[in-house]
């Protein structure tokens, strides 16, 4: 999965986490649920998106560090072969 998809799929994840959070403040007004039952819903997606999100950045910031080590390397290889030409 590239960079793009990954934070194209959190953001996708988070805008329809608000959308569900919205969907159950508009059942509150219909008294489809009890109010302290449907809060106790949306407490506990925000809770799931929390922890998604911080594992999802936890892991972008492991795959970044790599990539950043790993194109370091490249470029100091490269520096090196260049300085053995010259």
């Amino acid at each position: 999965m590239s960079k793009a998809d990954a934070f194209t799929e959190i953001y996708l994840w988070n805008l329809n986490t608000d959308r569900l959070i919205r969907v159950l403040q508009r059942m509150e007004l219909h008294s489809i649920r009890s109010q302290r039952e449907l809060r106790a819903y949306a407490i506990r997606l925000e809770e799931i998106r929390a922890g998604l999100n911080a594992d999802f950045a936890e892991a972008m910031v492991a795959r970044e560090r790599a990539d950043e080590f790993r194109f370091w390397s490249w470029r100091i290889a490269f520096e090196r072969q260049k300085e053995r030409t010259n």
